[in-house]
């Protein structure tokens, strides 16, 4: 399978706002940036399931403010999806490096049943497949939560710079079948959206002028951690 690993390191900004402002900056955004190949005019769907360690490690860390954290995911843009993302990001503060490791339909449902094996067939294309495989085997992950949005993403050459609208965040900590048709439950307010900016070393600054207008709080926004209402609950 070629093209299977991506290995980057990226800032990247958070922040909630309005749907309101985000409407707006969507309105700006259309008249100097390009969409991405997928995005229509109400965006694509992105859902994500989660995984963590045995002691919810990966969570816990995100919630104490942890400076060095990390997450394991696969990601799907469509439950007709014939391959799937597996995705573990590591985070520094602003920075983080994620590696991108695209495998079967048929793998992502048995690593779901903790099949961790269907990785090794991967090592040979892919030093990160070995990575990945190593920290969920050592951690004992298994999936906890499943999150899904609606999103809008631009693109621009100058330092790989991407951003990301998304909006109806939902999520579901009882199913966990990637490729389920059922629907989930929102989990942020309709009146709400998220907001990323990702780039490597520099913003360009006709991007920067555009987004100071809107006075954005830059906070650490988790869709993981707002998607484990139920464990958060009964654990705190």
């Amino acid at each position: 399978m070629a093209d299977t690993a991506l290995s980057v390191f990226r800032n990247e900004k958070k922040y909630i706002l309005p749907f309101r402002n985000a409407l707006s900056i969507r309105g700006k955004l259309d008249e100097i940036l390009a969409r991405d190949g997928h995005s229509e005019t109400w965006g694509y769907m992105v859902r994500s399931l989660y995984f963590d360690s045995v002691n919810n490690i990966d969570y816990k860390t995100k919630l104490a403010g942890v400076e060095k954290r990390k997450k394991i995911r696969l990601r799907i843009y469509s439950t007709a999806s014939e391959k799937c993302k597996l995705e573990m990001k590591a985070k520094d503060g602003d920075l983080q490096h994620k590696v991108s490791l695209w495998i079967s339909r048929d793998d992502a449902q048995e690593l779901t049943k903790l099949n961790y094996g269907v990785l090794t067939k991967y090592f040979d294309e892919s030093q990160d497949a070995i990575l990945i495989y190593t920290s969920m085997v050592m951690g004992g992950y298994r999936p906890v939560v499943m999150v899904e949005y609606d999103r809008i993403a631009y693109t621009y050459p100058a330092y790989d710079t991407r951003i990301t609208i998304d909006m109806n965040v939902r999520s579901s900590e009882s199913n966990l079948d990637l490729f389920s048709e059922k629907p989930l439950y929102t989990i942020l307010m309709k009146e709400e959206a998220v907001l990323e900016v990702k780039y490597n070393q520099k913003l360009v600054r006709f991007i920067s002028d555009i987004l100071r207008q809107y006075h954005l709080l830059q906070c650490s926004v988790s869709k993981y951690c707002m998607g484990r209402k139920v464990f958060c609950d009964f654990e705190f």
